[in-house]
């Protein structure tokens, strides 16, 4: 059985290999991770693999245009993957709750699954994020108001997903200043 260390480092150099769409988007919920976890006072290393884990499947789930169904596929993979490792089954569950709630859809079972749902808030209300995903938007489509509107959704869907009063100080005016910024250009290009 490998320990944690090697766990760490596993995913580490696998979400950096697998985990869509460029490595500002990954840096960022690693970055803002790791500073929420010693906020909440929960272990760095763990958070760490469970950002990593979280979107592990989002690039193959976008190549079968099945990018909603990537959270249940890196569910799937880290059951059978972490079984390679040496850790206790309340690890293994409180992982697994790191990828199955970060989108907001199932409740927190602990609090190092909510640091990594509010650091992957990072990806779409932070301004690296934001453009970071303006520039993945603009390669996958040329229509600009598709572009602007999935800009917005992210930024609303995030936005209700936060739930740490630290994440909520660092985003709160993002949110404010994109949202105002996102509803005046769809109103410029007709919504």
């Amino acid at each position: 059985m490998k320990n944690k260390e090697q766990l760490l480092e596993d995913v580490l150099k696998m979400a950096s290999e697998n985990t869509p769409p460029v490595k500002n988007h990954l840096d960022i919920s690693l970055v803002k991770g790791r500073m929420l976890a010693k906020e909440y006072n929960v272990d760095e290393d763990f958070v760490t693999i469970g950002v990593c884990l979280m979107d592990i499947k989002l690039g193959e789930a976008h190549k079968l245009n099945k990018a909603s169904e990537h959270v249940k596929m890196a569910s799937d993979f880290a059951k059978e993957f972490l079984e390679e490792y040496d850790l206790t089954k309340e690890e293994k569950d409180k992982l697994i709750n790191c990828i199955e709630a970060h989108h907001g859809k199932i409740p927190f079972t602990c609090t190092e699954a909510e640091v990594c749902a509010n650091a992957d808030c990072y990806r779409f209300i932070h301004p690296v994020g934001v453009f970071t995903y303006a520039g993945v938007l603009a390669k996958r489509t040329s229509d600009f108001k598709e572009q602007v509107t999935q800009l917005k959704y992210k930024l609303n869907e995030k936005y209700n997903i936060l739930s740490l009063p630290k994440a909520k100080e660092d985003l709160e005016k993002y949110y404010e200043e994109y949202s105002k910024q996102f509803d005046e250009i769809l109103g410029y290009i007709g919504e």
